[in-house]
């Protein structure tokens, strides 16, 4: 071989042989940063889907440095090799399979679900609502408009300092007790919630209401 383009070209495909630029690897051990004292600095180790060679501490890519999410066991990843050097790998993705499949979602929809498919999840649907649920506690706040608690159990709300509500119309209702604590004497004559005077008002009522309560 004399030709000079010839001897080139089979340089660079000799060359192009010996780099590697992606891979499709599973997840096989994962090494979370769960301890100040442990060393571990977001990598796992990584088994290559075409093949047998197990690549360890690999690095995991973040798109932001202070967020973390380590992959599970068996998770199916996307590799990359610094300058195609074997020896450098780094996770620069996941995919979802037919073993892992993605969260429901519609079309210009975000969604996080930690774990995949647990009941733990955050949301903004294409209405612009913000989603966030917790089993079977839901807070929905939808842009421009209302804010939705929603549970099955207690909501307790705890603050060093002074708590004030302003709002047009006030309903409260209680199918049991209702207790106010806290002082309310005759010098101050404020309301507990709202500080303003304590006048009578026949559009406002304490209590359960009940049909047959005479009109005031």
């Amino acid at each position: 071989m004399n030709d000079p383009i010839a001897i080139i070209r089979a340089v660079v495909r000799d060359e192009l042989r010996a780099l590697r630029l992606g891979d499709l690897a599973v997840v096989t051990s994962v090494f979370p940063h769960a301890d100040e004292s442990d060393t571990y600095n977001h990598y796992c180790n990584v088994k290559l889907r075409e093949g047998d060679l197990e690549l360890r501490k690999v690095p995991i890519a973040t798109p932001h440095v202070g967020m973390v999410s380590t992959p599970a066991v068996g998770d199916l990843v996307l590799l990359s090799y610094v300058g195609g050097d074997a020896n450098r790998a780094v996770v620069v993705g996941r995919l979802y399979s037919d073993q892992a499949r993605p969260p429901l979602h519609d079309e210009n929809e975000w969604q996080v679900e930690a774990p995949l498919h647990g009941k733990t999840s955050l949301a903004i649907d294409k209405q612009g609502a913000l989603v966030l649920t917790s089993g079977t506690t839901v807070l929905t706040m939808h842009q421009d408009d209302n804010i939705e608690i929603a549970g099955e159990t207690d909501l307790n709300i705890t603050v060093k300092g002074k708590v004030k509500l302003t709002c047009v119309d006030c309903e409260i209702a209680a199918d049991g007790k209702f207790p106010l604590g806290g002082v309310i004497t005759e010098e101050t004559h404020k309301c507990y919630f709202t500080g303003a005077p304590l006048v009578g008002f026949k559009a406002v009522k304490v209590g359960r209401p009940k049909t047959d309560e005479p009109k005031g």
